[in-house]
């Protein structure tokens, strides 16, 4: 279902049954376990306390590219590295932007995809995308740039009284 232009798709049916999806709900637990067992203690100890912080995707952005280099992340060998990478990037934007992960409906085939979405904006935060950005732009500041601009317009939205998202008041950054 593709929502009208002027609905949100946070207010489709469709959207709202994704969110109590079993298999969603279970890719947020996985990952939410592995973040403390494993992947910053043992898989990416460059990352261990940073989680939720600026530095943290800093060390991330650098991480990524010296340990894919050129090959696909979501190749067979990097999917579950490279999937503990994409939820610590959104759990950054989550913790620090009063975000929350939701499962975005795709077209068919695809499965919906996982983002973090947040009051302040009817865009969603994908990390999946972010990290394309890291690969194909090498600048080493992607991630930082994107976080520093969503904390820049989060402040502006708090400081003007957290405005409902539906008030028209985004163009501002």
């Amino acid at each position: 279902m593709t929502p009208k232009l002027d609905q949100d798709i946070r207010d489709t049916p469709e959207f709202k049954a994704l969110q109590h999806d079993e298999q969603f709900r279970s890719w947020l637990l996985m990952h939410e376990a592995a973040q403390e067992i494993e992947f910053t203690v043992s898989q990416v100890p460059e990352l261990d306390g940073l989680t939720g912080t600026r530095e943290g995707l800093q060390v991330a952005e650098q991480e990524l590219l010296r340990r894919f280099g050129d090959s696909s992340y979501f190749s067979e060998e990097n999917i579950s590295l490279a999937s503990r990478f994409l939820y610590f990037i959104g759990e950054d934007f989550r913790r620090n932007l009063e975000g929350q992960w939701v499962a975005v409906p795709s077209q068919p085939p695809k499965p919906p995809t996982s983002m973090v979405s947040v009051e302040f904006s009817s865009n969603f935060y994908n990390p999946r995308h972010m990290m394309g950005f890291v690969k194909q732009r090498r600048t080493g500041t992607e991630l930082t740039k994107i976080y520093d601009r969503a904390v820049a317009r989060y402040n502006w939205w708090v400081e003007s009284g957290r405005p409902d998202r539906s008030a028209a008041w985004e163009g501002y950054l």
